[in-house]
């Protein structure tokens, strides 16, 4: 349905309230938040499977005699699996970004739901058999065209917020409207420069300018020049996502409302995530086609307590996102609404959890540093690093913006409560086996884990159940 008012012209409803069939008549089944739940059930499915893919506890207690790097045959797949998972990720954010900044045209609105839905099914079915790098590979070209339908949802995201701004809609001159269409840009950028990567290592030198360009404007072999691209795409989308979910944290948890010194700190934060973004983005350029090396300066590195590991891109990372983050999502905190005699905010814990888990995906991101000297490390290294302080964190806070914005309050508290119980043992569990190495700490860990996804399949099905009954016309409890 559509409202409009005297003199104005027809406006679409939210996103998430398109009914089932108003975009497609069609495709009745096709809605947005339909797609939006299907796909938080659809990706914690596939991330229940990463254990078959690169099994954390093989060789437990002896992880450091054995390592998942370049040469093991193990590493294409773990790399396209969490393309897989990732690809699910960016779009599940797209719904979320149409619903939140409010994009009105129904072309975009049609454009992104198809791409959510082609990509979000089809990457994580395609690294299921995508486990090696031949061209022939039906896996990789199942994951190719989910990359391409990608594209084409940042591209379309893009243009409608371009629309928005050229309307001149007071949102779109506020930080989290910004922040996000800046996140958009990078995605892109890191989107067309793993797709460069990605020609060179399934075709090589062809055509053979590829190959010029690497000896003679980079001084470098062609695999160097991959494996360059293949860094600084990597770099923009660890950075591009937190970014991107950060802005819409920021929507939905008031951060319009914010006043004084809090307002202050919430707007500190966003100017250091956007020059991380602009930074990372000029970083990532000279690392993939110049022979700018990204080191930090020997004055740094020669500094006590400084890691060995650390590049510029890191420390640029830490500066400006996680403090520009730890900033925002304080300031959200803080400016958390209360009700009257009451010592808490509304929503607890869900407004908590965000600012959990930047904590997570920071102090697990430093400890999970490869040490063997390999690309993604150990294979408890390896899992631990990409999808469990990468990936599941992100995910917790896409699933945090859905239940606060399609489940009623006794909901939102029931599953914010088993979710930060679920990341809290998590991350014991986690810090108990890095430190200690203690067998403990894994049995915690994943039974945190199974917390945690029961709490994605629970908003899953809340969230469905509840559209079920809305669309029968009966009162929904808890709304």
């Amino acid at each position: 349905m559509t409202a409009a008012t005297p003199g104005s012209e027809v406006v679409p409803p939210s996103f998430f309230d398109e009914r089932a069939g108003s975009l497609f008549p069609r495709l009745r089944w096709l809605s947005p938040r339909r797609l939006a739940l299907f796909l938080l059930f659809w990706i914690t499915i596939f991330f229940a499977g990463t254990v078959f893919v690169n099994n954390p506890f093989s060789g437990f207690g002896a992880g450091s005699n054995w390592s998942l790097g370049a040469g093991s045959p193990n590493y294409y797949w773990v790399v396209m699996y969490l393309h897989g998972l990732n690809t699910g990720l960016v779009g599940l954010a797209a719904l979320v970004a149409c619903d939140f900044f409010e994009i009105p045209s129904v072309h975009v609105r049609r454009g992104i739901l198809v791409g959510v839905l082609i990509a979000g099914l089809l990457s994580p079915l395609g690294a299921l058999v995508n486990t090696s790098a031949p061209w022939t590979n039906v896996g990789l070209w199942i994951q190719i065209i989910a990359f391409l339908a990608l594209d084409e949802i940042v591209i379309l995201f893009l243009w409608g917020m371009l629309s928005v701004w050229r309307d001149g809609a007071p949102r779109s001159r506020t930080f989290p409207f910004v922040t996000a269409m800046l996140t958009g840009a990078v995605m892109l950028v890191a989107a067309l420069m793993g797709h460069l990567a990605g020609v060179i290592l399934g075709f090589g030198n062809n055509p053979t300018l590829l190959g010029q360009y690497a000896s003679q404007e980079m001084g470098m072999s062609l695999d160097d020049w991959a494996a360059a691209l293949i860094g600084a795409h990597s770099y923009l989308m660890i950075t591009a996502v937190p970014a991107g979910l950060m802005s819409l944290l920021a929507v939905r948890f008031g951060y319009y409302r914010l006043k004084g010194r809090t307002k202050l700190l919430a707007q500190a934060g966003f100017v250091l995530v956007g020059l991380d973004l602009v930074l990372q983005t000029g970083m990532a350029l000279l690392l993939g086609f110049t022979s700018w090396p990204g080191n930090l300066p020997p004055q740094v590195t020669s500094l006590p307590g400084v890691p060995t590991f650390l590049a510029l891109n890191d420390a640029t990372n830490f500066l400006f996102l996680i403090l520009g983050g730890l900033f925002l999502l304080g300031a959200l905190v803080i400016g958390s609404a209360r009700p009257k005699g009451e010592p808490r905010p509304i929503g607890l814990p869900l407004r908590f959890l965000p600012l959990g888990m930047l904590i997570v995906f920071t102090v697990l991101t430093a400890l999970t540093e490869p040490t063997n000297g390999t690309a993604i490390g150990t294979p408890s290294q390896a899992w631990l690093r990409l999808f469990v302080a990468f990936y599941l964190t992100m995910l917790v806070f896409l699933m945090v913006l859905l239940v606060e914005r399609l489940l009623g309050m006794r909901q939102q508290l029931r599953i914010g409560w088993m979710a930060t119980g679920g990341s809290l043992a998590t991350f014991a569990g986690v810090l108990l086996y890095l430190s200690a190495g203690l067998v403990a700490g894994g049995y915690v860990a994943a039974a945190g884990l199974l917390v945690l996804g029961v709490s994605f399949v629970t908003t899953t099905w809340w969230g469905l159940y509840d559209g079920v009954i809305r669309r029968a016309g009966a009162p929904v409890a808890d709304t």
